[in-house]
């Protein structure tokens, strides 16, 4: 059974955040199931699994500089 990690960094995203989060791991679960299950037998989107790990802006840097202390 795949399972997909995704990192989520909440503060980027307008809107609602349930909402963005249903339609990416929908997509998510297509791709693979196209990609990955699919040569198998049963409902191959039924046989993946996504998980989210919500990390804020204050909690992820690049090149030394937090998120939260970048300029839009």
């Amino acid at each position: 059974m795949p399972l997909a990690h995704i990192h989520f960094m909440y503060d980027l995203v307008d809107g609602d955040l349930q909402e963005a989060k249903r339609r990416l791991a929908d997509e998510v679960a297509d791709s693979i199931a196209r990609n990955v299950v699919h040569h198998h037998q049963g409902s191959p989107k039924d046989l993946v699994t996504v998980v989210f790990h919500d990390i804020g802006a204050d909690d992820w840097a690049a090149g030394g500089t937090l998120f939260s202390d970048r300029n839009p």
